[in-house]
């Protein structure tokens, strides 16, 4: 009864987030009532910008359409600005590159919809959205091994540069940051290696690489944020959903192990609710790859 006088959960649905090794995973589900009468079967609504972010909502169903919609056009209206962002596609990639916009990354549209959702405190929208995306960093190191040392150029997702000199296993700082967080983020791609020994020269060894860390931000309906390191529920059925990924969940898990731990997580959460279920969509992810959709069945009653 309870549940059926929450506006957030009036129209059930639930959301479940993971993070893994280069990777994160969103799975929404399909039920889409007014409380305990089933209406239709369709997947909760979300709003995929880029390959590498995904907003997911759940609540109530006119508060979530007008709420995407407001994020869409908010974004939208800096698209085409030189320092601005937006909606990135193939077809404009091109124009975007000579325009000098760039994709909203996962912080910037974190900021955004919590500032949405703050305006609105007084009259607020019934939705609970989780931000999942990829942070990409760039690293190019200089290895001298004649001298011992080590040049770390740190380039992060908004175009941000720190730069970094180790001598004899001390890391000092030339740029803006005090480290380097590589926390869930491993290298996985490598750009360039070049080896230098030429009579008296110092050698030397080049390398680039990337990094994908994922990020995973809950929100409430006033716009309070919430950063996880690990996963993040919302909806009907969060309580449980808790619960199942707590105890399922585990670090540095690859694409293919995460899909199944997040699918096993999510499906066992929704057999113990009534506002959820009948069947579930997963969002993976993947750095450098882009997302891949997988869609799963469960119970129907």
């Amino acid at each position: 009864l309870a549940q059926q006088q929450d506006p957030k959960t009036l129209n059930g649905g639930s959301i479940m987030a993971m993070a893994g090794k280069n990777c994160v995973a969103v799975a929404v589900d399909k039920r889409f009532g007014s409380g305990a009468q089933m209406v239709n079967v369709s997947p909760r609504t979300v709003l995929i910008p880029h390959s590498s972010l995904v907003v997911a909502f759940a609540g109530l169903e006119g508060d979530v359409q007008s709420l995407a919609q407001d994020i869409s056009i908010h974004v939208s209206a800096k698209m085409g600005r030189y320092t601005g962002f937006g909606f990135s596609s193939s077809r404009e990639s091109s124009s975007s590159a000579l325009s000098g916009s760039r994709a909203i990354g996962p912080k910037s549209m974190s900021t955004l919809l919590s500032h949405l959702l703050y305006q609105r405190r007084r009259s607020p929208f019934y939705v609970e959205p989780i931000v999942v995306g990829l942070e990409k960093i760039s690293n190019c190191h200089r290895r001298s091994y004649a001298d011992e040392e080590e040049d770390i150029i740190t380039t992060d997702s908004s175009g941000d540069r720190y730069q970094y000199h180790r001598e004899d296993g001390d890391m000092n700082e030339i740029g803006d940051r005090n480290s380097i967080d590589s926390k869930d983020g491993d290298n996985i791609a490598l750009v360039r290696r070049d080896d230098v020994n030429d009579g008296g020269k110092d050698n030397e060894q080049h390398e680039s690489t990337t990094q994908y860390i994922p990020f995973i931000c809950a929100q409430d309906l006033i716009g309070a944020q919430s950063n996880s390191d690990s996963f993040a529920c919302a909806g009907a059925a969060s309580q449980s959903l808790y619960g199942t990924a707590e105890a399922m969940w585990r670090p540095h898990l690859e694409p293919e192990e995460l899909v199944q731990v997040c699918g096993r997580a999510f499906l066992s959460a929704l057999e113990r609710d009534c506002f959820s279920g009948y069947g579930a969509i997963i969002y993976l992810l993947v750095g450098g790859q882009g997302i891949v959709e997988y869609d799963l069945a469960c119970r129907n009653d």
